[in-house]
Order: C-alpha cells, then sequence, then structure tokens
C-alpha cells in the first residue's frame, strides 16, 4: 500500500503515512470533511484588504504631498475662494483616504489572526468599501459574502481548526 499523497511504501496496517502524516483513507480513519467557506476564504480575504488598503495609504499620501507641492500653483489661476477652499478640501481627503487605508491594513491584519474585532471592521469597512466601484465594490462583495452569514459569524468566533 502506498500513500496518497506523498507515495511512500506504508505497511497494510497504517493508519497514517509516516513520512507526511497524512490519514490513509479507507484505513478506518474518517475524511476529513470540506473545508467551509470562511475557512477557505478567509486568508485570502486578509490578504486582499492589506494589499488595497497599502495602496490606500500610498493614495493618502500622494493627495497630501501633491497638495502641498502644487497648492501656490492652483492658488494662482485666482478661482474664487480657493485660497480658504482647496488647501482645507485637499488635507481633508488625503487624511480621510489615509486613516481608511490604516484601518484596513489593521483589519486585514486582524482577520488573519482571528482577532474578535477584526470581523464587525471588516463587515463595516466592507459597507464603506462598496462605493469605491469597481475594486472597492469588489472587495465590499466578497467581505460580506465570506464574513455576514451567521454561520461564518459562528465559526469565526471558535478558535481556528488544525488542517
Amino acid at each position: 500500500m502506498y500513500c496518497n499523497t506523498c507515495g511512500n511504501q506504508l505497511p497494510d496496517s497504517a493508519r497514517f503515512c509516516a513520512k507526511c502524516g497524512a490519514a490513509i483513507a479507507g484505513a478506518g480513519v474518517p475524511v476529513q470533511a470540506a473545508r467551509s467557506r470562511l475557512a477557505r476564504h478567509l486568508p485570502a480575504l486578509a490578504l486582499i484588504w492589506v494589499v488595497y488598503s497599502l495602496l490606500r495609504v500610498f493614495a493618502g499620501g500622494t493627495v497630501l504631498f501633491v497638495g502641498r507641492m502644487f497648492m501656490p500653483h492652483l492658488m494662482m489661476f485666482g478661482w474664487p475662494f480657493s485660497h480658504f477652499f482647496l488647501p482645507g478640501l485637499l488635507t481633508a481627503i488625503g487624511v480621510g483616504v489615509l486613516v481608511l487605508g490604516a484601518l484596513g491594513v489593521a483589519t486585514g491584519w486582524g482577520l488573519w489572526q482571528r482577532e474578535p474585532w477584526a470581523r464587525i471592521a471588516a463587515l463595516v469597512l466592507g459597507v464603506l468599501a462598496l462605493l469605491h466601484f469597481p475594486i472597492g465594490t469588489a472587495l465590499g462583495i466578497y467581505t460580506l459574502w465570506v464574513l455576514l452569514p451567521a454561520e461564518a459569524a459562528a465559526e469565526y468566533a471558535k478558535p481556528p481548526q488544525m488542517v
């Protein structure tokens, strides 16, 4: 008899492979049940949140930098009230995007570590991301699809199973 995972030769009475530790199907050991949606998608969701949010941090920093660098050039066009309105608007947009990006990075890390607060934070950020078409919308839908069902809430509260 041979292991289906690594091909190691096994004695007929083996229940587990001595080389890789895989359970031997048909040897009285139940085959592992299929993993749930949360277990399959949570690592990918966490990684996507971190990458998406790092891009937002970069975008927020860029808005702040460009706003500071080119503000004097924009002022010379003489737009009405531009010297009152425009600097505050660019700063608010840049800081808002930066803060949402930082919250997203923290949420992605929290999902990866299965922190109790991270599921709720991801759901809130997922709803907000729905407004950022097309990538944010896709991420928001994926987040809600993975984390919103009642089964996901119950499973997320339990410690992760070793696979």
